[in-house]
């Protein structure tokens, strides 16, 4: 396995997702967010463990990368691949973690909804940076 190559394409997609992710929620879901102000923690508590998510982040950029490594067709269209695998990442991430988020917490259930369109669209397009890097044309 090339490391170089994997650790540029895991800062690559660390990068991506974790701007995707605030683009997500700090742009197009802060009205949803505002609406549920009372079940959210203040801002306070939320910027005390925001290195968390930047962590969880990390370690999903480096497995995201590696298992793509371990699986790609160098022969294959890096989009095409790129795009299925982004969306097979985001069904194991999107749906369930949103779905189980509307259970636990008082959430509306549109919420939820944009948690899973907009999971399946950061999913793809992390994904595309990975195969970008991964490509061999």
């Amino acid at each position: 396995m090339n490391l170089k190559k994997l650790g540029i394409a895991s800062g690559a997609a660390f990068v991506a997702y974790s701007a995707l992710a605030y683009v997500i929620h700090n742009v197009l879901l802060v009205g949803d967010y505002q609406a549920i102000a009372t079940s959210l923690r203040t801002p306070e508590e939320f910027l005390q463990r925001l290195p968390l998510i930047y962590i969880g982040n990390l370690v999903l950029a480096v497995a995201l990368t590696v298992i793509y490594a371990h699986g790609y067709e160098p022969s294959k269209n890096w989009i095409g691949q790129g795009f299925r695998f982004g969306l097979i990442v985001g069904t194991l991430m999107a749906p369930p973690v949103a779905l189980t988020e509307y259970v636990v917490y008082p959430l509306p259930g549109a919420l939820a909804l944009k948690w899973i369109g907009l999971g399946y669209l950061q999913m793809v397009i992390t994904a595309w940076v990975v195969a970008g890097i991964y490509r061999t044309d």
